[in-house]
């Protein structure tokens, strides 16, 4: 539970505590065979060596607690003395918790079901407490069945995550298409970019999944496994021709990753960082890179152009190729600072000695203004589109569209 939502129950558990005068306030979660205590607000702690203390985390069996007692009908909500009822008196709990008073009262959520209790009591027998005093609780137990229902919400949206990504990794459903990278002055394909794609039932759009993948703790898993089998296709590959895959920050400072790549020729291999990925720390990733840079391997920034992640991407992390977003592509035609933005971008990889790659290529048009610009080489569906295979692609259909 996020601390947002355990110091909120912290909270009231003590105002109702002080408010209505108890010694120790909990709230309680009914499970299958016990009641398990999430929060408990009891300043004395276990500093007193003659009676047990009730601590978050603890889980009793339903019979022995006043919650399922309560909940069930056995004892009242309301007990100013427990010694005054027969039922509280025998249970073992009474004695063990030195509880002389109780109120207790159903945390219950939207759909209508009971969550637990939220409770309260007190070591010496309480007259005072009456109807009102149940009214407040009822009020706070209402807001901890809010805040309730959100966690729950929140944890059932995590759990679909969670089990879309594993059945994804579990079942081997991970494909790999290789889309060409093309020199759009020669017209001659150098290298593919492996893009992932998910089938099977839940399947979704590969950038969801990753995101979804990330949300649960399993980025470096995902990214890993589209990696290797990415890889796996280079024997396939013409010798001069280079494959790009593409890693978060997180994946990339992994041990994992730069043992999985280690064993494939490296000068073939561009490793992408994409324009949303966060980097935590610049130096580390470039300590990890740096071994693999010696020995051939090219850096990538995706999605230039997107946002300001990858302007900062770019400078700190000097890229051997600054891949154009197909979203400034496919505006060059009508917009003045976009064809500005991919001369400057040109004019820093003739300095930098890198090279520019334009994403998104649809028209004939935008591979002409390209030209003009500078720029290279390129990808996007004028000069082929991603496939399963790694194809002997015809040169010579390719010259046809310069």
């Amino acid at each position: 539970m996020g601390t947002g939502k355990s110091d909120l129950f912290a909270s009231a558990l003590a105002v109702v505590r002080e408010h209505l005068g108890l010694d120790v306030t909990y709230i309680s979660e009914i499970t299958e065979r016990h009641m398990v205590y999430h929060h408990v607000c009891d300043p004395a702690g276990r500093d007193d060596q003659d009676n047990a203390r009730l601590s978050a985390g603890d889980k009793l069996a339903h019979k022995q607690t006043y919650c399922h007692n309560v909940s069930i009908g056995n004892l009242p909500e309301l007990i100013c003395d427990t010694q005054a009822i027969p039922f509280s008196r025998e249970l073992s709990v009474t004695k063990n918790l030195n509880i002389a008073s109780h109120i207790g009262v159903p945390i219950q959520l939207k759909d209508g079901r009971v969550y637990g209790m939220m409770c309260g009591f007190s070591h010496t027998p309480n007259k005072t407490l009456n109807e009102r005093d149940l009214a407040t609780m009822r009020i706070f137990a209402n807001l901890v069945g809010e805040h309730l229902d959100e966690k729950i919400r929140t944890e059932a949206i995590i759990e679909t995550k969670r089990r879309r990504v594993r059945d994804v990794l579990d079942s081997g459903s991970l494909e790999v298409v290789f889309q060409p990278i093309v020199n759009i002055t020669s017209m001659q394909t150098v290298g593919y970019e492996a893009l992932s794609r998910f089938s099977g039932p839940g399947a979704c759009p590969p950038d969801i999944l990753f995101a979804e993948a990330d949300d649960v703790g399993c980025l470096a898993e995902l990214e890993l496994s589209a990696i290797e089998k990415a890889l796996s296709a280079m024997p396939r590959l013409e010798p001069h021709r280079f494959l790009s895959v593409n890693a978060s920050p997180s994946t990339i400072v992994s041990e994992d990753f730069l043992q999985l790549v280690s064993h494939y020729p490296l000068q073939r291999i561009v490793v992408e960082v994409t324009e949303h990925a966060q980097v935590v720390c610049y130096e580390e990733l470039k300590t990890a890179l740096a071994p693999l840079r010696r020995q051939g391997t090219r850096l990538a920034v995706d999605d230039a152009g997107a946002g300001y992640a990858s302007m900062r991407h770019i400078l700190q992390l000097h890229p051997d190729i600054i891949k154009l977003d197909m979203s400034i592509t496919r505006d060059l035609d009508s917009c003045a600072s976009h064809r500005a933005l991919v001369r400057a971008l040109v004019s820093f990889t003739q300095e930098t000695r890198g090279h520019v790659v334009a994403e998104g290529i649809e028209k004939d048009s935008e591979l002409a203004i390209l030209r003009e610009l500078g720029v290279h080489k390129g990808q996007g569906y004028l000069l082929g589109r991603p496939s399963m295979q790694l194809p002997d692609l015809p040169e010579s259909d390719l010259r046809l569209r310069a």
